[in-house]
């Protein structure tokens, strides 16, 4: 099975502060969701944390590097903040979106999966290996049918997840709301529920095995 959580410690260089590294990583998470990666600057990065650009370097080499260590750290917090929320089940959206870092972190999530480049293509990866995992395994005591394709599943299962965020202002205009805590707890019912019981009330009298799975 694909690893899902490497090792936390490949962030940074040896003998340096896991404070200081934690405290950059968080300010480039931050600088990131905000301006895009293009945009945001080691120094940029630098000043949000407090710290001097050559500090960041030093714990991380180089941007691109960082990079990498802020999508492990997003993957990571995203994945405790769902685990720690499952139990309250719908009420869980709202709980962490009313999160400042969970908000963040989806942002940052949003900006790597419309990012063109391999990165992108990374993030994406790294979300499917991360969903077919809780097929395998199961999630905060939640089990998932199990699949004959489970990658396939894992990476429906992940453009249903994706796919409010990606849409967050298209959907803020069908449903009339103007934050993603409201957009989400709008949703989230009907999410659990087509995870839960399907879609589709009946088929056609006619309808082949199969044909219920459009």
């Amino acid at each position: 099975m694909r690893s899902t959580n490497p090792d936390s410690n490949s962030r940074r260089s040896p003998n340096t502060s896991p404070e200081t590294a934690e405290k950059i990583l968080s300010a480039a998470v931050a600088e990131f969701a905000r301006h895009g990666f293009t945009k945001t600057t080691v120094r940029g990065i630098a000043a949000a944390a407090e710290v001097s650009p050559g500090l960041v370097i030093h714990h991380f080499g180089s941007k691109d590097a960082l990079r990498s260590a802020c999508d492990e750290h997003v993957f990571e917090r995203i994945a405790e903040l769902k685990a720690a929320k499952a139990g309250y089940a719908t009420m869980a959206v709202q709980m962490m979106f009313d999160d400042p870092e969970m908000s963040t972190a989806v942002d940052y999530l949003v900006k790597s999966l419309l990012d063109p480049s391999e990165h992108g293509q990374r993030y994406f990866d790294h979300y499917v290996d991360l969903v077919e995992s809780y097929i395998t395994e199961g999630f905060a005591g939640y089990t998932f049918r199990q699949s004959e394709d489970s990658r396939g599943q894992a990476a429906t299962i992940a453009v249903m997840a994706l796919a409010p965020s990606l849409l967050e202002h298209r959907l803020h205009s069908v449903l009339g709301t103007d934050d993603t805590t409201a957009m989400m707890t709008r949703l989230a019912p009907h999410l659990l529920d087509l995870y839960l019981h399907g879609a589709l009330e009946s088929v056609p009298d006619n309808s082949q095995p199969g044909d219920e799975e459009p």
